[in-house]
């Protein structure tokens, strides 16, 4: 096996991997969505709370994205489709995130994206959405059938 190789690793083992991203964009959703109560009570405004609203709503799709790829590595190669639309779902919300945020500063303003920590979770959140894109093509390149 080359350094770096991937073909010892089960489908199974890469399956419970991918699980453990469900559960960290589960605890993104709910460590994110803390803001909302307090924006409803009127403790901070909507600029304030934009940002974690995107970063909630992103790991939401996360969830459901991971969700499928790893029902996908569970079925191997009868998990083909599954796989395939976990990429596609994958994509959308690497495309998804700069819209969410133009969208963002179009209702809100450009002060809720522009503080460090607003640009932090706009800036984590793309880059989980690129890591979960690659998760998502390996598992598509693992259930092929054809490996």
């Amino acid at each position: 096996m080359a350094y770096g190789s991937s073909e010892g690793v089960s489908n199974r083992v890469l399956g419970m991997l991918t699980l453990v991203l469900v559960a960290v964009d589960a605890a993104l959703v709910g460590i994110n969505s803390i803001m909302w109560p307090a924006y409803l009570d009127g403790d901070v405004t909507a600029a304030e709370v934009a940002p974690f609203a995107l970063f909630a709503g992103s790991a939401a799709l996360g969830v459901v994205v991971m969700l499928s790829a790893a029902i996908a590595l569970f079925r191997d190669a009868r998990g083909r489709r599954l796989a395939e639309v976990a990429v596609l779902l994958a994509g959308l919300r690497v495309v998804a995130i700069p819209v969410a945020a133009a969208i963002v500063v179009a209702t809100v303003g450009a002060a809720a994206v522009t503080g460090p920590s607003d640009v932090f979770l706009i800036v984590l959140s793309a880059f989980e959405a690129i890591v979960e894109l690659t998760v998502t093509r390996v598992a598509a390149a693992r259930t092929d059938g054809r490996r």
